[in-house]
């Protein structure tokens, strides 16, 4: 991962859509979940998926991004995977292009099915507006039941408290 300086871009994404954005750069960390997670303990194999996810995101796969999203998927603003996904939809399709950069904060893993993580996003797109960037920390509950990690809550920005 290279980190590049955008502090200087106008109009940043958190005002722009704060909810959409930071979703899809949150769940770009985990993308790699969706095929046989590697060989490891559970802290590794998030770690991993971190660094695979990126390039994913850029690329506006909505489908592997769907595939993340657990079928109880609930958020502390109510919404549900089917409301979540559909702003998923709505933010890759407003941004053509979009960079990011996803540093990890924090693992908490609570057991081999269960963890937490804080992230760091630092995230630039372009639409027709122009270009935009901003950094935003992130907090994403994860499961794994065999199948891979799947997110089944996130909370960006004012939401997080003090703890993940």
């Amino acid at each position: 991962m290279t980190e590049t300086s955008i502090s200087n871009l106008e109009l940043p994404l958190a005002r722009a859509a704060p909810a959409g954005v930071l979703w899809i750069f949150g769940l770009a960390a985990l993308l790699a979940g969706c095929g046989e997670p590697p060989a490891g303990d559970p802290e590794t194999e998030i770690r991993m998926l971190v660094d695979t996810a990126e390039t994913a995101a850029q690329d506006g796969d909505f489908d592997t991004l769907a595939e993340l999203v657990a079928r109880d998927y609930a958020d502390r603003a109510g919404r549900d995977r089917r409301e979540l996904l559909l702003m998923t939809r709505g933010m890759l399709l407003r941004y053509a292009r979009l960079e990011l950069v996803v540093r990890v904060d924090e693992v908490q893993v609570l057991s081999p099915q269960l963890a937490r993580i804080r992230l760091a996003v630092i995230a630039a797109g372009a639409s027709s507006a122009g270009l935009s960037a901003d950094t935003f920390p992130l907090a994403l509950s994860l499961r794994n039941e065999g199948a891979g990690w799947q997110v089944t809550r996130a909370e960006w920005g004012r939401q997080l408290d003090d703890g993940i």
